[in-house]
């Protein structure tokens, strides 16, 4: 009996130890599924401006889930401190590396820590409603319009449409003499290839440059012919409305209509003569009062009997 009661508490001890097991295992995995895979980027403390110097002060590092670490992403403060600002950014955005000018401060100044790799930054003179507006503000994209002589040495003017979506990089104002005396006058550096600074250097010189504001989104690129004085005057005519053709329709004549014809009389059926009647005759005698007399009854095929008077002569 002791036996097997100890035999009993052994086996309900190992059926209570791999039951232990199996939950702790359980425990394990659902603790280690719910955890998340984070890695150390560098994000902004404080809000930073357009060509601001990152320092120490500026960032941080934050453990950020792995999944969520955006592209270019910055992993360690050395790389971020010492760089300018590019574009604005908030406090809390993990810093990207095209965010950030190269590592090149107080080399040149700021400008050419802004000019993106294989373009160039050039400055021109805008006309006064655009200082007075003011809508034309760095990361900004315009189009490029120049009023210039249609041929050399001549008094015709045209407008042209030559340079389109290009990034402006600064705007402000600058001071030149002008009859001995300063004239503030608003200038704009915008980044372009080399040829389109080409372009624009020979604009600015013979003619007379205007900016037009595009939208961020718009970077669909137009064909234009430009606009000369004549063509301005004349106008381009809207063409109106096609008039649809006068369809003359001929009166065809109906085709008559039929006459309903009436149908031919139906050929004679030949008529079999009837039969002749049978005639069946019958007499009786009647005596009345001692006296007789004959009476006849008649009667034809089906019909009842009936008497035939005698015919007077």
């Amino acid at each position: 009996m002791q036996r097997r009661t100890v035999l009993v508490l052994v086996l309900a001890s190992l059926a209570g130890l791999v039951a232990s097991l199996m939950v702790y295992r359980v425990v394990v995995q659902g603790q280690s599924a719910g955890r998340t895979v984070t890695e150390q980027v560098v994000v902004a403390a404080v809000n930073m401006e357009l060509a601001e110097t990152v320092t120490g002060s500026h960032v941080k590092l934050v453990a950020w889930p792995k999944e969520g670490i955006p592209v270019g992403a910055i992993r360690k403060l050395a790389e971020a401190e010492g760089r300018v600002v590019r574009s604005s950014i908030v406090a809390g955005e993990p810093l990207l590396d095209g965010k950030l000018a190269p590592q090149l401060s107080g080399r040149g100044g700021i400008m050419p820590m802004l000019v993106p790799e294989g373009h160039r930054g050039l400055t021109i003179r805008v006309d006064d409603a655009v200082k007075e507006s003011g809508f034309v503000l760095p990361n900004s994209h315009v189009d490029v319009l120049v009023s210039i002589a249609k041929e050399a040495n001549s008094q015709e003017r045209m407008a042209k449409l030559i340079l389109q979506d290009v990034l402006v990089l600064a705007a402000g104002q600058a001071v030149e003499m002008r009859d001995n005396k300063p004239v503030s006058v608003t200038t704009v550096t915008l980044s372009l290839t080399p040829e389109q600074a080409e372009r624009l250097t020979l604009a600015q010189h013979e003619g007379r440059l205007m900016l037009g504001t595009r939208n961020l989104r718009d970077k669909g690129l137009v064909q234009t012919t430009g606009v000369t004085r004549d063509s301005l005057l004349r106008g381009q005519p809207v063409a109106p409305a096609p008039v649809p053709a006068t369809v003359v329709r001929q009166s065809t004549p109906r085709p008559p209509k039929p006459v309903a014809l009436a149908p031919p009389p139906p050929a004679p059926m030949a008529v079999e003569p009837l039969p002749v009647p049978k005639v069946e005759v019958h007499g009786v005698s009647v005596l009345r009062s001692g006296r007789p007399s004959e009476h006849v009854f008649v009667r034809s095929g089906e019909e009842s009997w009936v008497e035939q008077k005698e015919q007077k002569k």
